[in-house]
C-alpha cells in the first residue's frame, strides 16, 4: 500500500468514526488522546530543526528549568524524603528483629522506598510544583500572544519552549529520585539512631540495603525516571496550549495536573508489574 492508498484509507476511517460515533464519549476520548500523540510526536521530532545557533537560547531555557524543577524542589524533598525514611527504618528494624527476620530489613526498604516510594513520590512533587507552572505559564503566554510573537519570528516554539522543559524534566526526576533514596536511607538512619536505644551498626544497615538491590531495580527506577520525565512535561505543556480565554486557565491547568498524576500512577503499575510479576 502506498503513501496515497494509506492516505486515503486512513481518511476514510477517520470521517466514519466521525459520521457515527462524533457523539460518544468513546469517540471524544479516542479523538483527544490521538491529538495528544501527535503533539507528542511534533515536540520529539523537533529535535531535528535544533541547529547551532539555536544552542544559546536553548541551553539556557534548559539549566533555568532545571534550577526551577530540581534545585529548586531539595528543600520540601528533603523533608518528605526524611520523613518516610526515618518512619520506614524505625518500624522496620523496632518489629522486624521480633519476628526473626533481621535479614529482611534491606529488602523490605528496597521495596518500600527504591521501587515504589521514591520515584512516585519524587514525581507527585514535581508534577504539583514544576507541572502545574509551566501549564499556567504557557497558557498565560499563549494569551498574551507571546507564542504567536515567537512563530512570527520564524522560531518553532515547540523546540525552544516544550522541548527543554522535557529534557529539563528528564534531568530532574533522574537526579531527585537518586536525592530521595540518599536522603531517606541516611538521614532516616540517622533519626533512628537518635529515636531509638538499639539500633544495627550503620555497616551492617548499609550491606543489607546494598545487597538487596539488584539491576532489576535500579533498571525500573531508571525508567519509570524516563517515563516521568516525559509525562508531566508534555501532558502539563499540552493542557497549556489549551485555553482560549483567561476564565479556562485554572479549568486547563487543573485537567493537566489531574491526567498527568492518573498516567503516573498508571504507568507507576504497569511498570512494576512488568519487572517484579
Amino acid at each position: 500500500m502506498d503513501l496515497i492508498e494509506k492516505t486515503t484509507f486512513r481518511n476514510n476511517v477517520n470521517s466514519f468514526f466521525a459520521k457515527h460515533f462524533s457523539n460518544t464519549k468513546f469517540y471524544k476520548m479516542l479523538s483527544g488522546f490521538s491529538e495528544y500523540m501527535f503533539f507528542v510526536k511534533s515536540v520529539l521530532f523537533s529535535v531535528k530543526k535544533l541547529s547551532i545557533e539555536h544552542m544559546d537560547a536553548f541551553s539556557r531555557v534548559v539549566i533555568n528549568q532545571v534550577r526551577f524543577t530540581g534545585s529548586m524542589a531539595l528543600p520540601l524533598l528533603a523533608i518528605i524524603s526524611l520523613s518516610i525514611g526515618a518512619t520506614t527504618i524505625i518500624q522496620a528494624v523496632t518489629f522486624l528483629p521480633k519476628f526473626g527476620q533481621d535479614d529482611f530489613i534491606g529488602n523490605l526498604l528496597k521495596m518500600v522506598i527504591v521501587r515504589e516510594i521514591g520515584p512516585l513520590i519524587t514525581a507527585i512533587v514535581i508534577l504539583t510544583r514544576s507541572g502545574s507552572a509551566i501549564a499556567s505559564e504557557l497558557a498565560t503566554q499563549k494569551l498574551h500572544r507571546e507564542i504567536e510573537a515567537i512563530e512570527l519570528m520564524g522560531i518553532n516554539p515547540l523546540l525552544l519552549i516544550i522541548l527543554p522543559r522535557v529534557i529539563a524534566g528528564l534531568i530532574a526526576v533522574a537526579v531527585l529520585i537518586i536525592y530521595f533514596d540518599f536522603i531517606a536511607f541516611f538521614g532516616g538512619y540517622l533519626i533512628s539512631r537518635l529515636v531509638l536505644e538499639n539500633t544495627m551498626p550503620f555497616q551492617i544497615f548499609m550491606d543489607s540495603v546494598l545487597k538487596s538491590i539488584g539491576i532489576s531495580d535500579i533498571l525500573s527506577t531508571g525508567l519509570k525516571s524516563l517515563v516521568y520525565g516525559l509525562v508531566i512535561p508534555l501532558t502539563c505543556s499540552y493542557y497549556g496550549f489549551k485555553p482560549n480565554t483567561l476564565y479556562e486557565i485554572p479549568i486547563f491547568v487543573s485537567r493537566a495536573v489531574i491526567r498527568s498524576l492518573f498516567s503516573v500512577f498508571l504507568l507507576n503499575g504497569i511498570i512494576s508489574v512488568i519487572f517484579y510479576l
